[in-house]
């Protein structure tokens, strides 16, 4: 019985979809190519920036800066390393170690396009 209902459904499913026409056709789930980030100069001080400041930088998004702004509300970084020891960070401050700092302003700036 079970059986004859499978062979059912199985042998019915080419028909159907042939009804439904173009409009039901699945569409590639192409991945959406992430917001190119401008290039930038200056520093940016960990200690002080805002989430917006923050996700200037690439590699940085909103759950990194929101991450980094948690953290310090608890206790300012002494040092860029300490950064660097939170979860998935390592990788990203290695890449970005020149543009953070913990004391200072932040001068950080989008660079004009030429």
């Amino acid at each position: 019985m079970q059986l004859a209902l499978l062979f059912g459904l199985l042998a019915s499913a080419p028909q159907a979809v042939a009804r439904l026409g173009p409009a039901a056709e699945v569409r590639s789930a192409r991945p959406r190519a992430p917001p190119t980030k401008v290039a930038v100069t200056g520093v940016l001080n960990v200690n002080r920036a805002s989430e917006a400041e923050l996700r200037l930088l690439p590699g940085i998004g909103r759950g990194r800066a929101h991450a980094i702004v948690e953290r310090r509300s608890k206790r300012p970084f002494s040092s860029v390393e300490e950064v660097a020891r939170m979860k998935g960070m390592k990788g990203v401050v290695q890449k970005l170690r020149r543009y953070l700092v913990v004391e200072g302003d932040t001068t950080l700036r989008p660079v004009p396009p030429q």
